[in-house]
Parts: C-alpha cells; sequence; structure tokens
C-alpha cells in the first residue's frame, strides 16, 4: 500500500550545502515540507523545537559524513532523546560505509548522491515502518535479542565520565537500551567525588577531558591513598583514538578494557559482559 509524502515535514541533515539543495528540490517535488541543519547539533534543536511547537519532523533525512557529530552520532542522539526517539531516519551514505544501520536505529539507508526514486522508496519504508504498513519493518535495537537479557538482575548503576554532552546523551541511550542505568561526571575530579559517595558497578571514562583526564582519574582510583569506596572497580576507557599507544596509556593506568569512540552497541554490549557478568 503506498505512503501518503504530500504534507509530511521532514527534516534534512547534511553538512554540504549542495547536497542540502538537491534533497530539498525532491522533498518539494513530492509535496512535502522540509527544513535543512548543516550539522547534528542544529539538528537535535530543531528536532525538540518542532515537537516544543506541535509541528513534528515526521522523518529526519541525514548525512553519515558530517563534522563534529556524524550520521551515527546524530542517530544515538535522536534514540537516547525520549521526545525524539520515535522519529523515523533515513541514513545518506557511499556504499563503502554503510555500518550497522539498523541497530542504530535507522529506518533506512540511501547512497548519494541519492535518486528520486530511492528518496522515494526510503521515505516510504521510514513512514510505512512508522504507521504500520505491511512494508518489511527493519530490526530495530528495542527488539532486544536474548543476549541484552543477560544483564537482568546485575548490579546496573554505571558511572559514565564524559565531557561532551551529545556524547553522554548517546552513551546513556545505549545503556538504557541494555536495562543499565549511568550517573553522569562531567570529568575526572567529579569521578572521584562520585565514587567517594556511591557505589557503582563499573566506570565508562573518557580518556581526553579538561580539568583531569581519565589517565590521571583512574591512577587516582587505584591508588591506595585515594577515598573512593572500591579501588578496584572495573574502568572501561573510551576514547576517539584507537591507538595501540592509547592502549597501552590505558592499561599502564590501570584500565580494564577500552572501547573506541563512536561506541557501537554490540561493542559496548560485549565488553560490559565481559566485566558485569559472572563468569561460567
Amino acid at each position: 500500500m503506498p505512503v501518503e509524502l504530500s504534507g509530511v515535514r521532514v527534516l534534512i541533515v547534511d553538512d554540504s550545502a549542495t547536497s542540502r539543495e538537491i534533497i530539498t528540490k525532491l522533498i518539494a517535488s513530492l509535496g512535502m515540507r522540509s527544513s535543512e541543519a548543516a550539522g547534528g547539533a542544529l539538528a537535535l534543536d530543531l528536532l525538540a523545537r518542532a515537537v516544543e511547537e506541535n509541528d513534528p519532523f515526521l522523518v529526519a533525512v541525514i548525512d553519515m559524513q558530517m563534522p563534529e557529530m556524524n550520521g551515527e552520532e546524530l542517530g544515538y542522539a535522536i534514540k537516547a532523546d525520549p521526545a525524539l526517539a520515535k522519529t523515523p531516519m533515513i541514513l545518506l551514505t557511499s556504499l563503502s560505509d554503510r555500518r550497522n544501520w539498523k541497530m542504530i536505529g535507522f529506518a533506512g539507508c540511501a547512497s548519494k548522491p541519492i535518486r528520486r526514486d530511492d528518496l522515494v522508496n526510503a521515505l516510504s519504508q521510514a513512514l510505512g515502518d512508522q504507521n504500520g504498513s505491511s512494508l518489511q519493518p527493519v530490526r530495530k535495537l528495542e527488539e532486544k535479542p536474548a543476549v541484552l537479557q543477560s544483564f537482568a538482575g546485575v548490579q546496573s548503576r554505571i558511572l559514565l565520565v564524559e565531557d561532551n554532552f551529545v556524547n553522554q546523551q548517546v552513551a546513556v541511550g545505549i545503556l538504557k537500551k541494555f536495562g543499565l542505568n549511568a550517573d553522569i561526571a562531567w570529568n575526572g575530579v567529579e569521578a572521584l567525588k562520585a565514587l567517594e559517595s556511591s557505589a557503582y558497578a563499573l566506570v565508562l571514562m573518557d580518556m581526553r577531558m579538561p580539568v583531569m583526564d581519565g589517565v590521571e582519574a583512574t591512577r587516582q582510583i587505584r591508588s591506595p591513598q585515594s577515598a573512593v569506596l572500591d579501588h578496584n572497580i572495573p574502568i572501561i576507557a573510551m576514547t576517539a583514538n584507537a591507538m595501540q599507544a592509547d592502549r597501552d596509556l590505558c592499561k599502564d593506568a590501570g584500565m580494564n578494557d577500552f572501547v573506541a569512540k563512536p561506541v557501537e552497541p554490540a561493542v559496548l554490549m560485549k565488553t560490559l559482559q565481559r566485566w558485569l557478568l559472572p563468569a561460567k
């Protein structure tokens, strides 16, 4: 059954003005309404404002390759916000850069430069899935596979140490999908204070932060002279620089494990399982 596209409000997110213009013209030819954002931060603001104005975007078309916040990171941020989480998303990317877009929560994926027919198909699938049409729905992360259920009953309080707001929202959203709760510390100093007063099962620690970075914070957590409650708490490093030197630095500081940023849910899940679940 065809999906009615006329009048549907679409948000186009792409750092290329030329690409936005092309997609805007295609959207207009379909009788749809569109707005543009040159980056993820503005996109999140426009999405939230549209909800507040009771005229939400019914679908977002998001480019993968963008500076500061790429399409994958923006997708996670949208899914992490309860007010925006149900917004259908379409990822625009090259054939060589098709990551796990279904696991992120995108309803469709199309190649650039996008053709009109491909855009119509992607929009129809995204909106059709939302409205319960006969179109084959993609597998969303919310449909938890059995492996995600293994965190049930685990002491689930996590301390997330991260200075970037978007990265915080992405990580918290992923953890919630796993059934895990997280408190946030903005730097190493705040992390130490939190660990001195509260018990946590595990720490997710960004390496690069102002005031006190993750490496120094880990050294102090491991020090018997510090006032933290548990000097042996599992600490997982998070960094955008997936270099062996960074891994060695994390290990030398006393970190237990390592995940690269942007964090992929499947990788984070396996890492958390190693440290939160009892050995069999």
